[in-house]
């Protein structure tokens, strides 16, 4: 079935090149066509993501394991909506790879190995799983994206900066998301790697831009259109989100939409990052929360860049501060923070003890491109390592058949630089 813009977003992925050896059934495959791409997944349904390029009436067929059809969706793309179209498939089993082709109007148009979806474990059961972590990264050829399939990533989480936009006009938006999801590499990656992702500065509007921004409707539409989170935030404003893939839960934060658009729900004295419905949001999807190791990420950084921009945790520390309490009150294990956008890698270790129980741990992965900015590799009390390197994601693995589970995150640089990890059990990140 086919969904409104706002709930499920269609998806554009692979390259035109791509599309055009796979194609069936035309002689000629256009140069507009965008993706597949595989959005949201969970343990009993996915989101899969398309951009045709042409209005018409678009289908996708699930397959079996013997190649014959499951089912077949129907979505139509329309011109409001880009021409992106998305198809929710519901009624999954756990743990299961199901391969898809894409039909349109003139006959099929996608069909090969390459296409399928692996659904996510089932939550209550014991799994292990790999996920993959960016942000900064350029519309352009980057080995990057392949290094994260070779080294086992099943899902890819973009933080921000993906793409760059740097601009608040619907044409631009949409022009800049087409172009970063026709990066071959990429593309291949997303045809069957299940894509989420929130946004920063530079692909929400502009560089430190916050909710004041005029425009910022066009960046949100496009973003709705061209991702295939399961949401995006509330009542057509914001796009945080959240998901479960086996031992991890990851919360996707908004930390521009609602940033200095009111009163802070913690500090009415202070302005406010979240937002009180995206921060009411978080706190009642955490205590909700059955995942041993609970991720929340954004794309900025959960401390002070110490330079003039205000676009960080440390410029709204009353509701930082104000949700390692709520992690404390309520005893919620397993948290770990992830950031982005400073082009430098970091690993911090909060002396949290006290608030929360245990020690809270930030990994900052930036930047997927080859530009850093060493200046940003800040002195801090909490620092563990930090280094400003080019090419650089993370890979986050999370074991869930261990008894404590254990967590181990590794940052991993393009071009074989070495880099470091960390591994945590849950009994670390637990107040008993």
């Amino acid at each position: 079935m086919a969904h409104n813009l706002d709930r499920r977003s269609m998806i554009a992925i692979s390259a035109a090149s791509l599309l055009a050896s796979s194609a069936e059934g035309s002689d000629q495959v256009p140069a507009k066509f965008t993706g597949p791409m595989v959005g949201h997944v969970s343990h009993v349904d996915a989101n899969i993501w398309f951009l045709p390029g042409v209005p018409g009436n678009y289908a996708l067929h699930v397959l079996k394991d013997d190649g014959t059809e499951e089912r077949v969706i129907h979505a139509e793309a329309k011109p409001e909506n880009d021409h992106c179209l998305v198809w929710y498939a519901a009624g999954m089993q756990p743990g299961n790879r199901y391969q898809y082709k894409i039909s349109g109007p003139n006959g099929q148009l996608i069909s090969g190995e390459e296409y399928y979806f692996e659904t996510a474990p089932e939550p209550s059961q014991d799994s292990s799983v790999c996920l993959a972590f960016g942000s900064c990264a350029p519309n352009k050829p980057l080995e990057l994206w392949t290094q994260m399939e070779q080294r086992g990533a099943q899902g890819l989480v973009l933080l921000g900066d993906t793409p760059y936009i740097d601009s608040t006009q619907l044409r631009v938006a949409r022009e800049r998301h087409r172009e970063f999801l026709q990066v071959p590499q990429l593309a291949s990656l997303i045809s069957h790697t299940p894509t989420w992702g929130t946004w920063d500065d530079h692909d929400f509007g502009r560089n430190d831009s916050d909710g004041r921004l005029k425009g910022k409707e066009n960046t949100r539409r496009a973003f709705v259109e061209y991702r295939a989170n399961q949401d995006f935030g509330h009542d057509q404003s914001g796009i945080y989100t959240k998901f479960r893939y086996g031992p991890i839960e990851v919360f996707l934060l908004d930390t521009r939409w609602f940033a200095r658009t009111e009163k802070s729900p913690v500090d009415p004295s202070q302005p406010t990052l979240l937002g009180k419905q995206q921060w009411e949001w978080l706190k009642e999807a955490l205590l909700a929360s059955s995942a041993p190791f609970k991720l929340i990420a954004c794309g900025m950084i959960w401390d002070d860049k110490e330079n003039t921009e205000s676009d960080d945790w440390g410029s709204y520390t009353h509701e930082r501060d104000g949700l390692f309490e709520f992690i404390g009150d309520n005893k919620i294990s397993g948290v770990v923070l992830i950031g982005g956008d400073i082009h430098c890698s970091r690993h911090l270790k909060y002396d949290t003890e006290k608030t929360v129980g245990y020690a809270i741990h930030q990994f900052i992965v930036s930047p997927i491109h080859d530009s850093t900015i060493p200046k940003l590799n800040v002195p801090h009390p909490n620092l563990i390592r930090g280094e400003a390197v080019p090419h650089v994601w993370l890979r986050l693995e999370a074991d869930g058949t261990q008894s404590p589970p254990r967590l181990h995150a590794e940052w991993v640089q393009m071009k074989g630089r070495p880099m470091w990890d960390v591994s945590l059990t849950a009994d670390e990140l637990s107040t008993s």
